[in-house]
């Protein structure tokens, strides 16, 4: 597991650079296809504040943005 990764309630989330790197986008358009409602909008980690992706959500932004 790396660094950008937390276990929360048994579930895997990323972090938005672990996310963007799957991706191949910058945090920059995560933020505006999330601002623009393209993509679901993120948990946040209660402590830090940080954006939070499952699985599962980053499977769904895959879909949605073409970047299967």
């Amino acid at each position: 597991m790396s660094a950008n990764q937390m276990i929360i309630g048994g579930k895997r989330y990323f972090k938005v650079s672990e996310v963007c790197a799957m991706l191949g986008i910058f945090k920059n358009t995560l933020y505006n296809w999330e601002k623009k409602k393209k993509i679901p909008k993120a948990h946040r980690d209660p402590m830090s504040g940080w954006r939070l992706y499952s699985e599962q959500e980053i499977k769904t932004i895959r879909r949605i943005s073409g970047r299967v």
